[in-house]
């Protein structure tokens, strides 16, 4: 029997035993050979950063049942010229009459960290949702991505993440947070 991370127990048979221990022989001698070069293993914390400093969604806190592609800035993985697909429809219907809501970056103006969950305010009212933030340890900043009403999401729109029962400034930012290297 052999338990995962999250505590879930499995049953391997004797092979997949020994597979899965010549694996973990392969990333030891990965980080004996790479301890010059201050290769280090790293966990689903840093996955989380880069993958947010980077502004790729995740499954479950920035894209769900609940949005659609356009709202997310994903239209362009959408090809509805290409045919019928189901949600077609739906997505033309948003994209003519345009999104309520869109996933935007926020910078925050202090060493606060906006949280999955936290609301967006600005004047007092709530405008949007955190979907996933944290410090950005490549760029130096707490960052964030959340869903905001389509009149704020303007590159440059100041408003508020309420943490703790407080208002912290913000700021509606380009993303990546981080340039990508990939030549294009």
């Amino acid at each position: 029997m052999k338990v995962t991370y999250t505590g879930r127990q499995i049953d391997l048979s004797a092979a997949q035993s020994q597979k899965l221990t010549a694996e973990f022989d392969k990333v030891g001698k990965l980080l004996d050979n790479g301890r010059g070069d201050r290769v280090k293993p790293i966990g689903l914390g840093a996955r989380d950063t880069l993958r947010l400093e980077m502004r790729y969604a995740l499954y479950g806190n920035d894209i769900d049942e609940t949005t659609n592609a356009v709202e997310a800035g994903l239209g362009w993985v959408v090809k509805t010229a290409k045919g019928p697909f189901i949600g077609r429809d739906a997505i033309e219907k948003v994209r003519v009459a345009g999104a309520r809501r869109k996933l935007v970056g926020i910078e925050m103006a202090d060493r606060a960290a906006a949280r999955h969950g936290y609301p967006v305010v600005k004047d007092g009212g709530a405008l949007g949702v955190v979907t996933s933030g944290s410090y950005g340890p490549s760029v130096d900043k707490s960052i964030a991505l959340a869903y905001v009403e389509t009149a704020h999401a303007a590159i440059g729109t100041e408003l508020g993440v309420e943490i703790r029962g407080l208002a912290r400034p913000a700021c509606v930012v380009k993303t990546p947070f981080h340039p990508s290297r990939v030549k294009k």
